[in-house]
């Protein structure tokens, strides 16, 4: 009798330990392949006292590292209309609601109604009927943790996602900064053509001059001719590739750049009179590679793999649901 009467006690017991069981491997961070510090040079102390006090370069934001006006606002522009980045922001809210539905699920779905209803009597009165009800609908008891490694998959796989926004953007910061200082640089060199065009064609006409007059001979007019073609169509190439840039710059901002860019000589902010960027602090190479948001995200990745192993060798055992009524 005494062994009947203790049972329930140690069902429950029993019970009590192996919930919030977990099955999810054991996670360790692998070694990190890069080197302690940088190889030393001869700025290396002055360095590394600067970055002692500097914060960490991924602690820098972007409008604080370029100086250039035109190009922040470009930046700005390309954040505010860039399709890919609104589509990883809206993975990061589809994965957030995912992960609020896990974490639901650890905890009972409790529905309740209520009903009424008023008829009348054989004596000329109203008979009311007023029903109240309450129940607790398939409450999974998580003996083995498979809610818990589902929740903590859902969940590593909303932090990957917010990764992956931030990647989106430091790549789409970085190709319009690029693509920027390429136009710059493109028409540097259409001016420098330009004038090299402006050139060879006035030697052409003063070689022709001479030739006409017997001053030189028909070779050294033809050379001159050919240096003025070779600058002529070296001066079509280059406002291709200016062309080229400007409209990839276009593509990346996602608008048409009116008076935001140089069209004409003259017009250009010269590349060697742009505005500097910040300094960045080195740092640690470790630093830099644990501060990478797509290291991040595959890690994020790896941690959700991780808990579907968890949830998976749960899934072998016994699923025991909880429902209740009143």
């Amino acid at each position: 009798m005494r062994k009947a009467r203790f049972a329930p006690f140690a069902l429950v017991s029993a019970a009590s330990l192996l919930a919030g069981c977990s099955m999810i491997p054991v996670y360790e961070r692998p070694a990190v392949p890069v080197a302690a510090s940088y190889p030393a040079n001869p700025g290396a102390a002055a360095a590394a006292v600067d970055d002692a006090v500097a914060p960490l370069a991924a602690d820098v934001a972007w409008q604080d590292f370029f100086a250039d006006e035109k190009l922040r606002h470009l930046i700005e522009l390309a954040l505010a209309n860039n399709r890919d980045l609104r589509v990883a922001v809206l993975n990061i809210e589809q994965t957030r609601a995912q992960y609020q539905i896990r974490r639901a699920d650890q905890f009972p779905s409790v529905n309740g109604v209520l009903s009424g209803s008023r008829t009348p009597s054989g004596n000329g009165g109203i008979t009311s009927l007023y029903n109240v009800g309450l129940a607790v609908t398939a409450y999974e008891l998580d003996f083995f943790g498979r809610v818990s490694s589902l929740k903590e998959a859902a969940l590593s796989q909303y932090l990957a996602t917010g990764e992956a926004r931030k990647t989106a953007q430091i790549s789409l910061i970085a190709a319009v900064a690029n693509t920027y200082l390429s136009v710059l640089a493109d028409e540097e060199l259409l001016d420098l053509t330009r004038q090299t065009l402006a050139t060879r064609e006035d030697s052409m006409k003063l070689s022709k001059l001479r030739f006409d007059n017997g001053v030189v001979s028909e070779l050294d007019y033809r050379q001159a001719e050919s240096l003025a073609e070779a600058a002529r169509v070296a001066y079509a190439q280059q406002q291709r590739q200016r062309a080229l840039d400007e409209n990839a710059l276009i593509l990346l901002v996602g608008q048409p750049l009116a008076g935001e860019l140089p069209t004409a000589a003259g017009q250009a902010t010269p590349l060697a009179q742009a505005r500097p960027m910040a300094d960045v602090p080195a740092g640690l190479p470790s630093d830099l590679l644990t501060h990478r948001p797509d290291i991040r995200q595959a890690e994020q990745l790896l941690l959700a793999s991780n808990a579907n192993i968890g949830a998976a060798r749960a899934a072998f055992f016994p699923r025991i649901a909880l429902t209740v009524g009143a």
